[in-house]
This record gives C-alpha cells, structure tokens and sequence, in this order.
C-alpha cells in the first residue's frame, strides 16, 4: 500500500520514513474489567501523535460492538471521523470512529472501556489533528506531491464532550488554505524531508533540552535517584 503522507510504498497506513515525524501529544494507559459473569481486567492504552492515532482498545467493524476484539490499532490521524459517547458493555463508552475512504477503503469503529478522560481526549484530537494538517502539507511538498490542504473539523459528536473555548473557536476559523501561485526558480532542488523535518521539530528539540536539565538539577540535588532520572530520561526520549 501508499503511505497516506507521503505516497511512498509502506506497509501501513504511515510509513517509517514520516513517522520518525512524529510528535506524541497525548497517551494514556488504563485498566479496565471486561466479560460477561467472569470479568477479566484487561489493559488498554491509547496515544495520540502529529500523525498517528494507535493503542490497544476494543475494535469492531460495526457502532454496535458486535463481535468486538481486543487489538492493537494505528491510524493516520487525519482518518479520524469522530468521537462520541456510546452504550457498550452496558455502560458508556467513548467510540472513535475512524475511516479510510482511499485505498482498501474501511470503517472502524474503536471502544475506550472505563476511559474517563474524553474531554481532554477529544480536545487532544484536534489539536493533533491540526499539527498534522499543517506536518502532511509540508511533507507532501517537500515530496513534491500535489498541494491537498485538509479540512480539521471538531471530530466530536454533538455534546458528548466538551471542547475548550480555544479548539471551538479554532474549528469555526479551520478552512483549506488555498496554495498561492509562485514561480519556481528554474534551478531550485526540491527540499528534502529531514530539512523539512528539521525545521519543524528545531522547538521541540529546544523542549526536550530544557527538560532534561531539569531532571539533572533533580538528581544532582538528591531529589531523584539515578535510577528514577534515568527512567525519567528514558520516558523523555520515548515522547521525543
């Protein structure tokens, strides 16, 4: 298959070379307990790049839940359609409703039993979605593919969850940006992807500095052992 970025060949939806891209915005891990008279406690995860949505939650091909399997699942961020408050199990659930309308076409419905996070969730969806309208557009012209702006929607369900004051107003003002007209010197090289690249992460390279001084002014006044620091360090170069 394509790689949904970039065009290239991939054996998913978002090929190696873009997500060395990415940034995680948001992930959270939970247990919860799932069965009919026998519950089972069953460990779930969910994170939220520039680019990807993946975890391990209840997937199924219908809203219903029918036939549900727990499984592990990564999406190009952008195939979100949305998330809304649903009855599975028996309770209330959040479902996240994703769909590819290119190549090997679907619709997946995924279920976040015992999640209690949905309105930071759906406010971390829109703004990855966001960062990752503007990380495609730069990736595809760096790749030297046809400009395709991507409309960024709320993605949430009508009063299921609530979305802060700064995505409403940012999903009211969301629209294409049209790509201007400019000629090209006629001895340009098109820029590679890692200058792209480069340029856009330079702050969170920045971020990343700063928190690691951080977690060294800690250790070395005694307020985290070299163990803890180091896997603080570790958790840091995981996000990064």
């Amino acid at each position: 298959m394509k790689c949904l970025i970039c065009g290239s060949d991939s054996s998913s939806e978002v090929c190696n070379k873009c997500i060395r891209l990415e940034k995680i915005i948001y992930q959270k891990e939970w247990v919860s307990k799932e069965g009919g008279l026998i519950k089972k406690s069953e460990d779930f995860r969910v994170a939220i790049s520039n680019l990807r949505i993946s975890g391990r939650v209840s997937i199924a091909d219908n809203p219903k839940g029918t036939n549900a399997r727990l499984d592990n699942f990564s999406h190009y961020l952008m195939n979100v359609r949305e998330c809304s408050q649903v009855t599975y199990g028996g309770k209330k659930t959040l479902m996240v409703t994703i769909e590819n309308k290119g190549e090997g076409a679907y619709t997946r419905y995924c279920f976040l039993p015992g999640f209690d996070e949905g309105d930071q969730f759906v406010n971390a969806i829109f703004d990855a979605k966001t960062k990752a309208a503007s990380l495609t557009e730069r990736i595809r012209q760096s790749s030297g593919l046809a400009s395709n702006p991507v409309e960024v929607t709320q993605t949430v369900a009508s009063s299921d969850f609530h979305l802060s004051a700064a995505a409403t107003a940012a999903a009211a003002a969301a629209t294409p940006a049209a790509p201007a007209a400019a000629p090209k010197p006629a001895a340009a090289a098109p820029a590679s992807s890692d200058t792209v690249a480069l340029a856009g992460i330079a702050s969170d390279i920045s971020e990343f500095e700063t928190k690691i001084k951080k977690l060294k002014v800690l250790r070395d006044n005694g307020i985290l052992s070299e163990e803890e620091y180091e896997a603080e360090k570790k958790k840091l170069v995981s996000i990064f």
